[in-house]
């Protein structure tokens, strides 16, 4: 049974497929990079709607209790 042989030449069949990897490869990264961008900049728009979200929630509490005293008071002014 003869032993299996390798070819070390370099055709153009082997260029071609190496340097469709490499462009497969960079087209790749540059999908992923701008992909995980725009996941960035969503989160950082999240993140500021959420911090004013609960900035208002306060000030709706801080208004909210101050009604309440005022309807206190005029009630018991009655």
């Amino acid at each position: 049974m003869p032993t299996p042989r390798f070819d070390l030449t370099i055709n153009l069949g082997h260029v071609i497929t190496f340097g469709g990897l490499l462009v497969t490869m960079a087209v790749g990264w540059a999908t992923f990079d701008g992909r995980l961008r725009a996941v960035e900049r969503t989160l950082e728009t999240a993140t500021a709607t959420l911090v004013e979200q609960v900035r208002q929630g306060a000030q709706l509490a801080a208004v909210s209790d101050r009604v309440t005293k005022l309807e206190r008071v005029a009630e018991a002014d009655r």
